[in-house]
């Protein structure tokens, strides 16, 4: 059997678990949902147990597996392996997560953001292949990103870079989960869709979502969009326009060739990628020689695990 490594995405909705091997496929994946207001306990109880369900299901010895790579959100240092703050995973704060999930499986274990080990999968198999600079965005429950530079993940003096979800966009705009106002998160993501929508029905303006009788969810709200709601498409283009300006600033910065864009909010597609575009077209510095591409991921929801499994496979291996 090949030699393999267990990518783990954890993010504040699901977590997603995959035994993959070293060319990338994926021998198998399982998803749960994130019990993110649980004790960490439970947590990493159903890490441990999804990686037992997954080499019970794929029959795998334990000898072929040469560890786990987990992409978790929040701020953290892959170096100590401690998570020190999640805004969407908050019992997580201050836990010794490698050390734990070690002692739990154990299997050596890497730790990495979970926007950090999606950009690293785009790099390794998807849209950032042959790609030596670029930002990857992921767009779920909040607002993740990763930068790689010069072929290489960027995590600053303090490991804590790529953190665009909580650059401020409106100073003392709307409330955060990090604490702060006016992060890009609070206006762009799943949460932000909700929101926005919400806000607009307030305002009375007619839409088919006024006859949805379960709670809103950006699923919901896009169906209708592409069904020609125009609050919905109002939302996607408001949101695709915060996300463009955020770009701008990010391309202006750094010169980057490319930002990715990923998570469950990127299947919107161009209801949020061609505003998004004509902002950074509009601000962006560029020329008749290069211009910076916002395209969509090529690995969707499966970047994460295969960054986090690669990590494994470049540190434990």
């Amino acid at each position: 059997m090949k030699e393999c490594a267990i990518g783990i995405d954890q993010g504040g909705t699901n977590t997603r678990i995959a035994l993959i091997d070293r060319e990338g496929t994926i021998i198998a994946c399982e998803v749960y949902t994130t019990p993110a207001n649980q004790p960490s306990k439970a947590i990493i109880q159903l890490i441990s147990n999804g990686v037992e369900a997954i080499l019970e299901k794929t029959k795998y010895p334990k000898d072929r597996v040469h560890g786990i790579g987990l992409g978790s959100a929040g701020f953290l240092s892959p170096q100590k392996g401690i998570i020190y703050f999640s805004p969407n995973i908050p019992t997580l704060a201050n836990l010794s997560m490698t050390k734990l999930l070690e002692e739990e499986t154990g299997f050596k274990t890497c730790l990495e953001n979970d926007a950090n080990a999606a950009a690293i999968g785009e790099h390794w198999l998807g849209a950032g292949r042959g790609v030596d600079n670029f930002i990857f965005i992921t767009l779920g429950t909040g607002l993740g990103s990763g930068i790689i530079l010069h072929g290489e993940i960027w995590h600053g003096t303090y490991g804590f870079a790529g953190e665009m979800g909580h650059t401020i966009l409106f100073p003392d705009g709307l409330p955060c989960k990090c604490g702060r106002k006016g992060c890009l998160e609070a206006y762009c993501s799943a949460s932000a869709i909700v929101y926005f929508t919400h806000e607009k029905l307030k305002q009375g303006k007619a839409s088919s979502l006024r006859e949805v009788s379960t709670v809103l969810t950006s699923q919901i709200i896009f169906q209708h969009a592409s069904t020609g709601d125009s609050l919905a498409l109002e939302v996607f283009k408001e949101i695709g326009t915060y996300l463009g300006i955020a770009l701008s600033n990010v391309f202006n910065l750094l010169d980057l060739e490319m930002a990715i864009i990923g998570g469950k909010v990127a299947e919107a597609g161009d209801f949020i990628l061609r505003p998004a575009r004509d902002e950074v077209k509009r601000i962006a510095i560029s020329s008749k020689y290069h211009t910076a591409q916002v395209v969509k991921s090529k690995l969707g929801e499966n970047a994460g695990v295969l960054g986090s499994a690669f990590l494994v496979f470049q540190n434990i291996m």
